[in-house]
């Protein structure tokens, strides 16, 4: 198992929601699983408390991908 996750029953819970993201955001799973993974690893890096991890990861690909997806006026 890599260091990004505790179990496989961890990884593949959220499978599913980062196929919502991609979906949602027209991009492909692969691309917002990358985003996902970096953050869990940052983020693990400073935690004490692991719980709420994968909560703060997800929202924060959410933010991530709504600004990209989000057109700069010119």
């Amino acid at each position: 198992m890599d260091e990004r996750y505790e179990t496989e029953a961890e990884r593949k819970a959220f499978d599913p929601v980062v196929e919502g993201l991609a979906r949602l955001f027209g991009c492909n799973a692969e691309e917002v699983q990358s985003l996902y993974d970096s953050i869990m690893v940052e983020l693990k890096r400073e935690a004490i408390i692991m719980d709420f991890l994968p909560i703060f990861a997800l929202r924060r690909v959410r933010n991530l991908l709504r600004l990209k997806a989000t057109p700069t006026p010119a």
